[in-house]
């Protein structure tokens, strides 16, 4: 036979090259080899293999049956041969395996060949038609040996994702899409292999690792978890931590036990989160961890990753966005607006109150990592409603061949006030994942695009101001991510992109009354109608590639890591505008229309290494170094750095290394201790770097001329912030009921954005006349507040009564805050018989005029406790849920450092100071709430809550001043709402 094809000669000659060095092919097969391949003519086709040379049929194509018991593989191999009329090609030490059982009726022989050779590392070659080499697929490091295997459960199904850890070593895998695992690079030894998976009895074996060897562990587990209709529950298993980083992990069962409709919701249940409002999306919605919420850099600090993708909020620009006691804070400047993430397709969530690893930057306040569904799962249909808020969910995945495509659609609707007309808020969300395995299941591929559209509307019908405000935004967003495996088995690569394109379109109008004003045509009017627009792209991308490594030094295991994950924020578009001659702001307002395309974009570069370290010195331990070096907005590289003068990167917003020290050691099997040491920084928002110009009209009352003042306002190079934290944690159980944990940080934040006061003056000389005025004042940024934060924390949880089927925990949680607000505030009228003097030199004047002070400090602390009664009876297909959140204590002080003697004041100013200068306090008080789950039929399920069942208001009277006493509602109003879903796929079978 005549082949054409010189790249398929270059694959013979590497093969060959490959046997010949693994010892395998005889000398007598080497010359038969060499015989068949003198006969192929080389020319360059382009083909890549037998199978596609045109007109070529593999032999591999032919079907064949057999049934052999306990035989040897060579006898095997000659039955193949004589049936498919195949030549096989071996060495005969390759191929003395015994014992071996196979039974195939009409197969391909290239299933069969699979089936027959994969299981002991075994490939085969097809270098002519009808002719099969044989060889190892890998060379096994005789220094090491491995262990691999399949995991599946007691229906025979393959659990995808399970986790298999060499518990010694501290190193592991994961079954792929077929089940299957391999831990490979394990030194010789006696070790314990444990398998785990979510809702699954753990199992643990005594393995015995030889070198050159590879040993096979098969495993089935058996499921702890049940279904309500669709909802998967899963029971407590693991009583003490497996990680140093103190987290929270949610699961998809809790969150829709829990019918939250936003991640808002789900983050209620984290430890030391005060319940202030009920589900629903009528406000906006940020989350701090161990922060204040009331903190716009706490809120901002925490970092959202969905889907390996980080929703960033560092470019929000939407200075203009509706904003009201009805509508919740603004978030600019501060954290992503939670609202905009549903929780209906949420799989799991972790978050990391603790240090978290070098593999997570821009970020002071701990992670919030999300996963969403993904894979073959039912199609399932989610209907919930409560006062607030009505929510429709569909989702589910199917497979396509080895690959699988996943979605979700979801519509939620917000009414604010059920009493008005145009008040609400709706939301669209949608996505899409295809998941893929190529090269065999080396390479692990996902591509999703996901979109959002949002509705805030207020228009009060018969308001007479004609109040009409939107947000009518939307989000696209398109990522990919993976991971590569080579077969070496020790080394890997992940791989993350993303891109994220925000719409910005909101619009706020109203009627504006001002004094009788006559416009340049000579009219005159005293009313008009107002009106702002925020119009524009926010653009987010960026992407990861990490690779990661495992290697011996001595009896010490290396887990190393290094990647870097850069990013990049940019606005474009026509930005803020409005008609200056009839301002929303009044007619004599400064506010001018800017432009986003006059805004750079934020460049945010890093490079990160960590080695975790496995081994025993006095006891097991697991040590993470970690280093990161993150460059905002970087512009320079400067050498002199190496030798410490200065930055080896310049940025504008500042370079940062970040050293991250986190340490576990297993005391025993039923205790240990960890201990994190560390630093972490954020880049400034862009709000805060590029602020809207701001002018000001004045009017001379010595000659009565018209000046307009521009304040520059603009910061290109305020710098980003650093926080360092510090925790120590034990963790206790006591015997397979009871886990406790127990934990204490402490944390220090530097170098924070605050505004600082630039006092503006008027002097000169008109028509003879010399005048000095103080006009104005404005604000600039700059690094200058300090933030304290410690606390502790314990967790006491029981593992499932199975006589009472309960499960308990208790959490409890402390934390103290203190806000140095170093920055210097200015007073242009300071009052002497306060004891106020002026000490501002007004720069060219030679003047002392108004005083500068240092702007206070405020502290605050709380003390909670929360309670929870898990109940559940798979029998009955019942879920109930009763969470007690007990306020124990809450405190708070403000310290004004405006100059004041005392003595100077009169009995109602020193009660005024007096009282300012208190600490504040609230009583013990209690919430309570309850959700219920229950199945209806196979695959649907109904789910109801009452929040504040016992409608409590926790009602607090306090002194608002020395004079008056004020009361206020500290829980949110007695709540129900109700959530029915199902699994729709057996509406559409065909009975047959």
């Amino acid at each position: 036979m005549q082949i054409n094809f010189n790249i398929r000669m270059v694959y013979v000659v590497l093969t060959l090259i490959l046997f010949i060095s693994e010892g395998i092919l005889s000398q007598q097969d080497l010359e038969v080899l060499e015989n068949q391949t003198e006969t192929i003519n080389m020319e360059d086709t382009g083909v890549e293999s037998l199978d596609f040379v045109p007109g070529y049929v593999s032999c591999l194509n032919d079907r064949i049956s057999l049934s052999f018991d306990n035989a040897n593989l060579v006898d095997i191999l000659k039955e193949i041969s004589l049936k498919a009329n195949v030549h096989f090609i071996y060495d005969d030490g390759l191929l003395d395996i015994k014992n071996v059982s196979i039974k195939v009726d009409d197969e391909k022989l290239n299933v069969v060949l699979e089936e027959l050779l994969s299981s002991h590392n075994i490939s085969y070659f097809e270098f002519e038609f009808s002719k099969l080499a044989l060889a190892k697929t890998k060379k096994i490091d005789e220094k090491t040996g491995s262990v691999k295997g399949i995991v599946k459960d007691e229906e025979g199904e393959k659990l995808i994702g399970a986790n298999v850890l060499v518990k010694e070593l501290n190193i592991g895998s994961s079954a792929d899409s077929r089940g299957s695992y391999i831990i490979k690079n394990i030194k010789p030894g006696t070790y314990s292999l444990e398998v785990s998976f979510m809702g699954y009895e753990k199992q643990t074996q005594k393995i015995r690792v030889n070198a050159g060897e590879i040993l096979e562990i098969n495993f089935t587990l058996k499921s702890t978890s049940f279904q309500i209709g669709g909802i998967e529950v899963v029971g407590t298993t693991d009583l003490l931590p497996k990680d140093v980083n103190t987290k929270t992990y949610i699961n998809s069962g809790e969150i829709e036990h829990y019918q939250a409709s936003s991640l808002k919701d789900v983050l209620d249940l984290v430890p030391g989160v005060q319940k202030t409002d009920n589900p629903g999306l009528g406000k906006t919605s940020q989350i701090t961890v161990r922060g204040s919420e009331s903190d716009q850099l706490s809120t901002f600090g925490t970092l959202i990753i969905v889907d390996g993708t980080p929703v960033s909020n560092n470019a929000n620009l939407q200075f203009e966005r509706l904003t009201g006691s009805n509508f919740g804070t603004s978030n600019l400047g501060g954290g992503v607006d939670l609202r905009t993430i549903p929780a209906d397709n949420i799989e799991s969530i972790e978050v990391i109150t603790g240090l978290p690893s070098v593999r997570y930057g821009d970020v002071t306040a701990g992670v919030i990592n999300v996963q969403t569904k993904i894979g073959a799962s039912p199609n399932r249909l989610k209907i919930k409603n409560n006062p607030d808020t009505r929510e429709g969910n569909i989702g589910g995945g199917f497979l396509l061949g080895d690959d699988g495509l996943s979605y979700n659609f979801n519509f939620a609707q917000s009414e604010r006030d059920i009493r008005k007309d145009g008040d609400e808020y709706k939301r669209l969300t949608g996505q899409a994942v295809y998941s893929m395995n190529l090269f065999d299941n080396q390479l692990n591929m996902n591509n999703k695009i996901n979109f959002q559209t949002i509705y805030d509307e207020e228009e009060p019908r018969g308001d007479q101001w004609k109040t009409h405000n939107y947000n009518r935004g939307f989000t696209l967003g398109f990522s990919q991510w993976g991971k590569y495996k080579p077969e070496d088995g020790v080394s890997s690569m992940d791989y993350n992109m993303f891109l994220t394109i925000r719409r910005e379109n909101t619009m706020k109008s109203k009627m504006v009354q001002s004094d009788i004003r006559i416009l340049p045509n000579g009219d005159t009017v005293s009313t008009y109608i107002g009106k702002v627009e925020t119009k524009g792209l926010e653009w987010t991308a960026g992407g990861r590639l990490e690779w990661n490594r495992i290697f011996y030094t001595g009896d010490f295991i290396h887990k190393f890591m290094l990647g870097t994950d850069p990013q990049y924020n940019v606005n474009t578009g026509k930005g803020l505008l409005f008609d200056t001659l009839y301002s929303y702001y009044g007619p004599t307002s400064g506010n001018r229309p800017y432009s986003f395309d006059s805004i750079p974009g934020q460049f945010l570069m890093n490079i990160y290494a960590e080695d975790k370290i496995t081994g025993n010195f006095l006891f097991d331990f697991s040590l993470m170094l970690g280093l990161r070096y993150e460059m905002y907005r970087p512009y320079k590289f400067n050498l002199s750095g190496l030798w410490g003068d200065g930055n080896l990167v310049e940025s504008h917003q500042g370079t940062f290394l970040n050293p991250r020290v986190n340490l576990m050691v297993y005391l025993s099997d039923y205790n240990q201790f960890r201990l994190s040491i560390g630093t972490t920084s954020k880049s400034p928002s862009m709000n805060r770097l590029y602020p809207p110009e701001d002018v000001f009209r004045w009017r001379n009352p010595v000659d009565s001329t018209i000046t307009y003042l521009r304040y520059d306002t603009r910061v290109p190079e305020l710098k980003g912030y650093r926080e360092a934290q510090y925790e120590a944690a034990f963790d206790q159980k006591i015997s397979t009921l009871i886990g406790t944990s127990f934990s204490v940080y402490f944390k220090k934040r530097i170098n924070e954005p605050k505004s600082i006061s630039i006092p503006v003056f008027q002097y000169g000389n008109a028509n003879g006349q010399d005048y000095f005025y103080y006009i104005d004042n404005y604000a600039l940024y700059g690094n200058s507040g300090t933030t304290y934060s410690k606390g502790a924390e314990f967790t006491i949880r029981t593992s499932k009564i199975k006589e009472l089927n309960m499960e308990f925990q208790i959490v409890g949680s402390y934390s103290y805050l203190k806000f140095l607000d170093n920055h210097i505030l200015y007073d242009e009228t300071p009052e002497a018989s306060k004891g106020q003097y002026s000490n501002y030199n007004v720069p060219g004047a030679d003047t002392l005029y108004g005083m500068l002070y240092p702007s206070g400090e405020k502290w605050e602390d709380r003390f909670q406790l929360n309670y929870y009664i898990k109940y559940t009876h798979p029998e009955l297909g019942l879920w109930v849920t009763l969470r007690a959140e007990q306020l124990v204590n809450e405190r708070n002080q403000t310290r004004n450092y405006q100059p004041v003697i005392v003595e100077m004041l009169n009995e109602t100013q020193q009660a005024s100071y007096y009282f300012d200068r208190s600490i504040k306090s609230k009583s013990v008080k209690w919430l309570f709430n309850l959700n219920v789950s229950k199945s209806l039929f196979q695959g649907g399920e109904v789910s109801f809550y009452v929040n504040n069942f016992l409608d409590d208001a926790a009602i607090r009277t306090y002194w608002s001043s020395p004079t008056k006493l004020d009361q206020e509602s500290r829980n949110p109003n007695l709540t129900y709402g109700i959530e029915f879903s199902m699994i729709i796929d057996n509406l559409f079978r065909r009975n047959d």
